[in-house]
């Protein structure tokens, strides 16, 4: 069973209100943002301990939530590199991204269970964009038009901890482009750039430039659940997404008592 290390770390932003150190931990619905994202893997029956790389000292909220807290180290990666460190984990593990406030243990339980069947030292989310355009259309993603269909990039990433170091250097230059899609094509050579502006790319011919470019086997997982690549990144979509979980985290309106039919 993987372990859960969520990537809270982040440089203070002047424009969050006073206090909040970084975009993890906007309020949201009573909360902070990464609240609903450590609540979600608490809550999956697939994840094993929670871990997170965030501030130090951390805010009190989070803290029942987690087996292990990690100070922020900077970057992504080097964050990714001391969270796993720290778990000393010889089993696989789910890296997740702490603006993703609509996550499920329903979602994380699916994506694991199909990753896991994967054989694979890296499984990287992606979703249809259409699935996301159904739940949220006011939400815009960068996506990319693939044979397959157009997708988008989603916020969980099952990974062999051994396998990290070996991608570290190409996961970097890949991070930096990870919004740019030509820059991305770039890194994965001209004949993806081709395939990504005819639409006639594939995702094995991806599959099978990353094995050339790291040596490890990596593979990208389709998911249907739309939450997963709804990450909050401007004021819009953190508006769009807290009334969505308004609504959720509304109760349900009681039933009307059954009627009794006397004989």
């Amino acid at each position: 069973m993987p372990d859960a290390l969520v990537l809270a770390g982040g440089r203070p932003d002047p424009a969050l209100p006073q206090g909040v150190p970084n975009k993890a931990f906007v309020p949201l619905c009573g909360r902070t943002m990464v609240e609903f994202v450590l609540q979600a893997l608490r809550a999956a029956s697939s994840v094993r301990r929670v871990a997170m790389v965030g501030p130090d000292p951390l805010p009190p909220a989070v803290r029942p939530y987690l087996n292990l807290a990690i100070g922020d180290r900077g970057s992504m990666l080097d964050n990714v590199a001391a969270g796993l460190s720290a778990l000393s984990s010889s089993d696989r593990v789910l890296a997740a991204a702490a603006d993703i406030p609509l996550l499920t243990p329903e979602a994380v339980d699916a994506f694991i269970t199909a990753a896991r069947s994967l054989d694979a030292d890296i499984v990287y989310s992606v979703v249809r964009r259409e699935d996301v355009v159904r739940e949220a259309p006011e939400i815009r993603k960068t996506s990319v038009r693939l044979r397959e269909g157009t997708f988008t990039g989603g916020s969980l990433i099952l990974l062999e901890p051994r396998a990290f170091g070996r991608v570290r250097t190409v996961l970097d230059r890949a991070v930096r482009a990870r919004k740019r899609p030509w820059e991305l094509a770039g890194l994965f050579g001209l004949r993806a750039m081709v395939g990504l502006l005819t639409g006639t790319l594939t995702i094995p011919d991806l599959e099978r430039r990353a094995a050339l470019l790291t040596g490890i086997r990596a593979k990208a997982l389709i998911c249907r659940a739309p939450e997963v690549a709804i990450d909050v990144d401007t004021p819009e979509m953190l508006a769009a997404v807290s009334a969505r979980l308004t609504q959720r985290l509304r109760p349900a309106a009681p039933r009307p008592p059954e009627e009794t039919v006397r004989p």
